[in-house]
């Protein structure tokens, strides 16, 4: 009888575990349509600025918008992984009423903060080369934060939709449409490019409100029963991952303000193009970290660690599965990438740099959604500190080899700030919680993606571009049969 028992309750566990990866799918399946949107069109909008722009005007408006971006990871305050985290939980432990309160606790404060950083920066915007275009920018810094805050609080819900209609591809979208109109219409300068660039963070802000304000309807405390949140615990939670944001957005941001303040606006944009292949492996890693986050969450509080490894390794999978070939073909064919761009960004630097970010990216992807599990563990503070040695060797690295090194040096800053920022994280998962990313699955992923996007290609190149290409070409044939093979394992 015992043994009987012990077999329905594994039974159980296993179908509450499949149960899981099957939600997870399907909401990332969404995002992933939604992070092929926002990565291709995050590399369009970089081909529309390379083209429409010299490089030095080029240059300008990628160093606003990574100063843009960088501020509004300041100006979030970790909000967004707070009521995702809470949220979340809330709903898993049946206290929905709850979630009004973690809503007063993350927004108010976000909207403060933002409001007060687009402040500082109108008031700092003539010590940056481009003063017009930091004024422009601190405009709708208030909205880009807000649609972020409000759309993190309705993937707590476990709805990946508004995240994927409102920002992956309405915003994206509309940046793109934008931009190219203001290209064919021959009118492109760095400021009418960011202007088009910032402008959809208002509407979508305010689409991620009317969403947001429809789904928590449904659930407003009864009267005489308030459930709430404490201030402390929620700020316990989410400070730590405030600076943990900014530090983690200043990973992927702060090397190109770095080389337009110490290599000058024209190798900031090659820098910038070099380096754009690595969007579409953030986007397809924070596709499928957003649908983890959630139920990462609920499995840590509901203390299933199987549910949670099998998340991870599973997840993992497809990140390798989606980048690995990606990263693999943009290393093969460097030349053909930077020609996309222009003749002006084709260069032994910018192909330096192709080369050297390529292994590291490809490590990050095999590291998994790393930096989401240790946040929905619980343990921000770890985070914090590993992100923030990250930052710092990012950060020292830049200042030691820019000026020396130009764009390769920033290169190899960002390599190292990498493998850092996922290694250290990685460690601590698996020694304290038993969690890694290397499942059969994974492993097989790797393997398969290694050799027929790597070792083969590889071995035929000295034959010339073609045999490159025709290996490359039927490698990625091979590898859609074999994911629609495998569609229900993976």
């Amino acid at each position: 009888m015992a043994a009987l028992t012990s077999g329905a309750v594994a039974a159980e566990t296993e179908e509450r575990t499949r149960e899981e990866l099957r939600g997870t799918a399907r909401g990332g399946l969404v995002n992933l349509v939604g992070a092929a949107v926002s990565g291709l069109g995050g590399l369009a909008v970089t081909w529309l600025a390379a083209v429409a722009l010299s490089p030095a005007e080029a240059g300008a408006f990628f160093a606003a918008t990574s100063v843009f971006l960088l501020a509004g990871a300041i100006a979030r305050v970790g909000t967004p992984t707070g009521l995702v985290y809470w949220v979340a939980r809330l709903n898993q432990n049946g206290r929905e009423a709850a979630v009004g309160s973690v809503l007063k606790l993350g927004l108010w404060p976000a909207a403060i903060v933002s409001m007060a950083t687009a402040f500082g920066l109108l008031m700092a915007a003539p010590l940056f080369e481009s003063p017009d275009l930091v004024r422009l920018i601190a405009v709708f810094l208030p909205a880009s934060v807000a649609m972020e805050a409000l759309l993190a609080a309705t993937r707590g819900y476990r709805l990946m939709g508004p995240s994927v209609l409102i920002d992956k591809l309405g915003r994206t979208v509309a940046q793109l449409v934008g931009l190219a109109a203001i290209a064919l219409a021959g009118t492109a300068s760095p400021f009418t490019i960011t202007f088009a660039w910032v402008l959809p963070y208002l509407p979508a802000a305010v689409a991620a409100g009317w969403y947001l304000a429809r789904r928590h309807r449904r659930s407003r405390p009864e009267q005489g029963f308030p459930d709430r949140v404490s201030a402390r615990a929620f700020w316990g939670f989410t400070a730590p991952r405030a600076a943990a944001g900014v530090a983690h957005l200043g990973l992927q941001r702060l090397d190109i303000i770095m080389v337009a303040a110490l290599a000058g606006l024209g190798p900031a944009a090659v820098y910038t193009v070099a380096t754009r292949f690595v969007i579409v492996g953030q986007m397809a890693a924070g596709a499928v970290g957003q649908s983890v986050q959630p139920r990462a969450a609920a499995a840590m509080a509901a203390g299933k660690p199987a549910s949670a490894r099998s998340l991870y390794q599973e997840s993992t999978a497809w990140i390798v599965a989606l980048t690995w070939p990606v990263y693999l073909g943009v290393g093969l064919l460097a030349d053909w990438y930077l020609r996309l761009f222009g003749a002006e960004y084709v260069g032994g630097d910018a192909r330096l740099v192709v080369w050297i970010l390529v292994p590291a990216m490809m490590c990050s992807s095999a590291c998994g959604v790393v930096d989401s599990m240790l946040s929905m563990a619980g343990k921000t503070s770890w985070q914090l500190v590993d992100v923030s040695i990250a930052l710092v060797v990012n950060v020292g690295l830049n200042l030691a080899l820019i000026p020396s090194m130009g764009v390769v040096g920033a290169a190899i800053a960002w390599a190292a700030a990498v493998l850092v920022n996922n290694l250290v994280p990685l460690t601590q998962l698996w020694r304290t919680f038993g969690l890694h990313p290397f499942g059969a699955l994974t492993r097989r992923s790797l393997i398969a993606a290694g050799l027929g996007f790597g070792v083969l290609p590889l071995a035929v190149t000295p034959l010339g571009p073609l045999w490159t290409w025709a290996a490359l070409a039927a490698a990625g044939l091979a590898w859609a049969v074999a994911l629609l093979r495998y569609r229900t394992r993976i």
